[in-house]
């Protein structure tokens, strides 16, 4: 499947950049550990995996929509609407099975609206998400009057929905799911078709046309998943805290770009990996749990991050400038 119709994967020492990204973690946890002894404990470190989680969850859609050389802004609002939407509908007495596949099938549905004007009205996904972004995060203030939801019966509580926030043991089931969607993520990235033709389409467009491969569709496809995600991410936080902020999701697509491109994703698309991702979702969450234990100000957090950023997609320009001498 490497080859098709003249195209070429190209893996680009892959393993070398995640090992590379690997060793950046490792370097942050031994510079946490030295500057805070509380840092290694087991307990912090399974809170830095379940802190985790919902960005992480929503890096594997991002991935998928990056490396088709598309973004999507909108993933927040996207988190926030979803999660609102569920929790009046769980506190109006609807079921929370119901209220899931509703959040779900909304994400979707957003997913489809950005995918859809990305490729067939041949917008760019940035203006189209930023759109987006705007208009569903006033959907989450509208539909909640402006105020935070929860507080919800017992009866609702005691359903599987709430269970996905609790543990089997010292373990959290929502670090479980994490995995599990990483694993069936990277199988599908690559060993399928559909991995395939989203890495050509990323990769050049054009090339991936002439190839029979149907370019809109693999975008379409990125953005659904995307949009699923995080409304998924959004139904593990309401079963995790059981409440729901008007703020909800606010900032996260910041969280999750980073995250995606620290594991190495190419904003230029064709590029990146799961397993990449992964690992820089976990130098996320372990740059904030280690920020809070030094008690670094709120303010100076989210600047670092900034500065993640830029540094991040600086080193990915000038790797792929020197390809490109090459």
């Amino acid at each position: 499947m490497e080859k098709k119709f003249g195209i070429k994967l190209k893996k680009e020492n892959r393993s070398f950049r995640e090992f590379g990204v690997l060793m950046v973690l490792l370097g942050i946890v031994v510079v946490l550990s030295i500057a805070t002894p509380s840092f290694l404990k087991a307990q912090n470190i399974i809170n830095i995996v379940r802190q985790m989680t919902e960005i992480g969850i929503m890096a594997i859609g991002m991935t998928m929509v990056i490396v088709s050389a598309e973004i999507d802004l909108s993933i927040g609002s996207i988190y926030g609407a979803t999660a609102m939407i569920a929790a009046i509908l769980i506190k109006d007495g609807v079921s929370p099975t119901i209220a899931f596949v509703i959040a779900i099938a909304v994400g979707a549905a957003i997913g489809f609206i950005n995918g859809f004007l990305s490729t067939k009205a041949r917008m760019p996904a940035f203006i189209v998400t930023l759109g987006t972004m705007q208009i569903f995060r006033s959907v989450a203030y509208a539909v909640s009057g402006g105020r935070s939801i929860g507080a919800f019966s017992a009866e609702s509580q005691a359903s599987w929905f709430f269970g996905i926030g609790g543990n089997i043991g010292p373990i959290p089931i929502q670090i479980i799911i994490m995995i599990c969607l990483y694993v069936i993520a990277y199988i599908i990235m690559k060993k399928t078709k559909i991995g395939f033709d989203i890495y050509a389409t990323g990769g050049n467009k054009r090339a991936a046309k002439l190839a029979g491969i149907n370019t809109d569709k693999m975008k379409i496809i990125s953005f659904v998943v995307m949009g699923v995600l995080s409304a998924f991410a959004g139904m593990i936080s309401i079963a995790y805290l059981k409440s729901v902020p008007t703020t909800a999701g606010s900032g996260r697509e910041m969280d999750v770009i980073a995250a995606v491109i620290l594991g190495g994703t190419s904003m230029n698309g064709g590029r990146g990996s799961v397993l990449g991702t992964f690992i820089g979702a976990a130098i996320m969450a372990v740059v904030r749990n280690g920020m809070v234990l030094l008690s670094v100000p709120a303010f100076w957090q989210s600047g670092f991050i900034g500065i993640i950023i830029i540094v991040a997609v600086l080193m990915d320009t000038w790797i792929t400038q020197r390809k490109s001498v090459r």
